[in-house]
């Protein structure tokens, strides 16, 4: 994963981007967000808080749960 400036991401987070927008300007899949995200709270950058009020179901998340639901599908047959 390239080197992200933490100013920047925040800045962008608490602009309202959203998780597609943030991925793509950061080249990250939703895995390598989710590790940012548990960074910048680790390291006290942004609050549990904030992260769970920008956590209504997201695109990201939403597309995320049908391809694991189709991989358990997928695997039953």
């Amino acid at each position: 994963m390239a080197t992200i400036k933490a100013k920047e991401f925040i800045q962008d987070l608490r602009s309202g981007m959203d998780d597609p927008t943030l991925m793509h300007k950061y080249d990250l899949n939703y895995d390598g967000l989710q590790k940012v995200l548990e960074k910048l709270v680790d390291a006290d950058f942004i609050t549990v808080l904030e992260l769970h009020e920008r956590a209504r179901l997201s695109d990201t998340q939403v597309t995320k749960a049908f391809v694991d639901a189709q991989k358990a599908i997928d695997e039953i047959d």
